[in-house]
């Protein structure tokens, strides 16, 4: 009896240690399959799964994970080719739009300043002529968004947001000293330089102020400072804007509810779609009357 107990005791014993042995081997295999589909989807899509422990399972689940790793990215590299035809789709279609919405609004316009038209005939002119510039600039703005994505890289490089936010804001004297606004500005020394396609900062700038245009009630405010990140703020007093709204106004086709500001409802979300571009974060907020929209980048 004994002599059994010893030989049997130590065959548990080893067949324990290979157990354990084997789980070990079994535990760092996963992992590493883990730490490679990892790495395959954050850093290196091209790289082979490879196996350690050269057993038929562990080498049939590495060619399963290769063949699925192998699909998904035939999958993504189809999608991004959908995505970019469908946006120079947009932007053909757009584009072909915007010159024979620009030409009738022509003639419209000069219909409507020849004066020979009835009160009646000039109601419907004043009428037509809001909706063509309303699908005007719903085209211009579905023609700015297929192309935001696909800004060539060549395009994009070290600018001053500062020079570009002076240039956009000498641009709206007129619209605001005709309305009789109060102005003011309170823009940093430093040149705020930023790596971005000069086209993208531009149609920023000109949605917000833009935005502005349409809300203002008698004060426009415009901040830029340089912290970690480029803090742009602009802001208006306004009486048509109610706080509820506030959580919907980046979303494309969203306008105040009050029906007084015509627009396309495209511009805050163009402005948004632009800055997460670049990974900056734009927020909207109301302080009292106050509308304010604030950008980092």
């Amino acid at each position: 009896m004994e002599l059994i107990l010893c030989v049997f005791i130590p065959a548990i014993i080893l067949l324990i240690i290979l157990l354990v042995a084997k789980s070990v081997i079994n535990e760092k295999q996963l992992k590493d399959f883990k730490d490679q589909l990892h790495e395959i989807r954050t850093e290196n899509q091209n790289r082979l799964i490879s196996v350690d422990t050269f057993g038929s399972s562990y080498t049939e689940l590495a060619k399963e994970l290769q063949q699925y790793v192998e699909d998904e990215k035939r999958l993504i590299k189809k999608a991004e080719e959908d995505r970019q035809s469908v946006n120079m789709m947009v932007a053909g279609i757009s584009h072909d739009f915007r010159t024979p919405l620009t030409s009738a609004t022509g003639y419209l316009e000069m219909a409507e300043e020849s004066g020979e038209l009835s009160e009646k005939n000039s109601e419907y002119i004043n009428t037509a002529l809001r909706k063509m510039r309303y699908l005007k600039e719903l085209s211009d703005e579905f023609f700015t968004l297929s192309l935001i994505e696909n800004t060539d890289r060549d395009e994009i490089h070290s600018l001053s947001f500062k020079k570009y936010l002076e240039n956009v804001t000498l641009d709206q004297h007129e619209w605001i000293e005709g309305r009789g606004l109060q102005f003011s500005a309170d823009i940093t020394d430093d040149k705020c330089e930023i790596r971005a396609a000069e086209v993208d900062i531009l149609r920023l700038l000109e949605n917000l102020y833009s935005n502005t245009r349409k809300y203002a009630k008698s004060i426009i405010h415009v901040e830029l400072k340089r912290q970690e990140k480029i803090v742009f703020r602009i802001s208006n007093d306004t009486d048509i804007i109610k706080c509820e709204e506030i959580e919907n106004i980046f979303k494309p086709f969203q306008r105040a509810s009050s029906g007084e500001v015509q627009g396309s409802g495209l511009g805050l979300y163009v402005a948004k779609r632009i800055v997460m571009k670049y990974g900056g974060d734009i927020r909207a907020s109301m302080e009292g009357d106050r509308f304010i929209i604030e950008v980092e980048m």
